[in-house]
């Protein structure tokens, strides 16, 4: 059985409190370089992480001797952070700067997209900078999410550690269902895709072969023609588990502390641009070195019908794949 570190919403801004949770889940064997992977918000999100919270996290790892940067990846839609000075800009907008933090942020897929392929299908690339880190901080703000159901830790590693190459195999289970019948030819799906991946001669068509599965056609269609998978969500979810566990058992180093803010838990991650609903109070922290007790935990303390469909799915396929124990002991700090 597998411990997770739980500190209440009440204490996480309580300075001794917040490093015992860390102290606890081992952030002092983080050593060498280390990857601190978070989400730093898509421009105008308002719920992401903020650096303020950040920054503790930080100074913790220089105590103990890490040289930490934060991280992430580009996205495959086109907004602000599909690539990498897209990102810087909307990371320095945020409020995440080297001045701010105490150390460097970069993103982990460089300039031109750099993974290193760590698969026999070739499906997975690690960033690079993920990759010739010594060990890793994985910082994840637990939401709810439109095609996944949940974004815990799991999605963190699997979606946010990859190269676009990786997020495309994730996302072809995404790609959309088109009713021709119920089509009005009203274009507003064509207007929204960035990928000009629908076309129109008598009547709308989908070039699968542009689609990235990023939901914006759906997401405007009012007339119904365009609609998800059926099986999207736990086709998704598997996935996402594959990925965490080819990342994961392929990195040089075996040193990963993951970390889960319970708060401002939305039904969206922290890509979505528009104005947040909140599914649950605030609730804490955990932490923990096991990212399936940590994320199943998650799902216990939000609840899972907070969710739209089973969220467990993803924690239940990583377990079967070897990452972790499902039956875990909540340590309240």
């Amino acid at each position: 059985m597998s411990r997770v570190f739980f500190l209440k919403a009440d204490d996480v801004d309580k300075e001794d409190k917040f490093e015992s949770l860390l102290d606890r889940a081992g952030i002092g064997m983080l050593s060498g370089i280390v990857a601190v992977k978070m989400h730093m918000g898509e421009r105008n999100n308002r719920t992401y992480i903020k650096p303020e919270r950040v920054k503790p996290i930080i100074e913790a790892i220089k105590r103990h001797g890490g040289m930490p940067f934060v991280t992430d990846t580009t996205t495959i839609y086109k907004e602000k952070r599909y690539t990498a000075m897209d990102y810087y800009e909307t990371a320095f907008a945020h409020g995440f700067l080297p001045s701010v933090l105490g150390c460097p942020v970069l993103i982990a897929d460089g300039l031109k997209d750099d993974g290193v392929p760590v698969s026999e299908s070739g499906h997975v690339e690690i960033a690079r900078y993920i990759y010739e880190s010594d060990s890793m901080l994985v910082i994840t703000h637990a939401t709810g999410h439109g095609a996944s159901s949940f974004g815990g830790a799991i999605k963190n590693v699997a979606m946010g550690c990859v190269t676009k190459r990786t997020k495309k195999y994730m996302h072809e289970v995404t790609k959309p269902v088109l009713n021709q019948d119920l089509c009005t030819g009203c274009d507003k799906c064509r207007e929204a895709c960035r990928h000009d991946a629908i076309t129109i001669t008598e009547s709308h068509t989908i070039n699968f072969d542009k689609c990235v599965g990023c939901g914006a056609c759906i997401a405007v269609c009012e007339s119904g023609a365009l609609s998800s998978p059926p099986d999207m969500s736990p086709e998704l979810q598997k996935r996402l588990a594959e990925v965490a566990s080819t990342v994961i058992h392929a990195l040089p180093y075996r040193n990963l502390v993951y970390l889960n803010f319970l708060m401002d838990i939305t039904p969206y991650c922290d890509c979505a641009e528009f104005a947040p609903e909140y599914i649950c109070p605030d609730i804490g922290v955990l932490a923990s070195r096991d990212i399936v007790a940590l994320d199943m935990a998650t799902i216990e303390l939000i609840n899972a019908d907070k969710f739209s469909g089973d969220p467990s799915v993803q924690v239940r396929e990583a377990h079967r794949l070897g990452l972790g124990e499902l039956r875990y002991e909540l340590v309240s700090i």
